[in-house]
Order: C-alpha cells, then sequence, then structure tokens
C-alpha cells in the first residue's frame, strides 16, 4: 500500500511540475532552466531519503 502511495505522490508531483515548466516556458526560458535545476535536486534528495529509511 505504501509503495502505491508514494508512486500516486510522485505522478502528483509531476503533473505539477509539467504545468509549473510549461507556464515557466511561456513567460521566460531563465526561469524554467532554474526550476529544472531546483527539481532535479529536489527529486534526487527525496530518492536519497526514500533509500535511507529503509
Amino acid at each position: 500500500m505504501e509503495d502505491s502511495r508514494i508512486t500516486l505522490l510522485a505522478l502528483g508531483l509531476l503533473v505539477v511540475v509539467l504545468v509549473v515548466l510549461i507556464g515557466s516556458l511561456v513567460i521566460s526560458p531563465v526561469v524554467t532552466v532554474a526550476l529544472v535545476a531546483l527539481g532535479a535536486w529536489l527529486n534526487l534528495g527525496y530518492l536519497v531519503a526514500i533509500t535511507l529509511k529503509r
């Protein structure tokens, strides 16, 4: 059950990130690059945290 909850959370975050990125592309490409970099670091931290908790 916990794995499916994590999967749903990850999919929800992916949808939010895609909406923000598409909106940022319209506004400013520089903001998009910054958000992508920040998102990559957050994703890496999240995966490391989940791995360490197990």
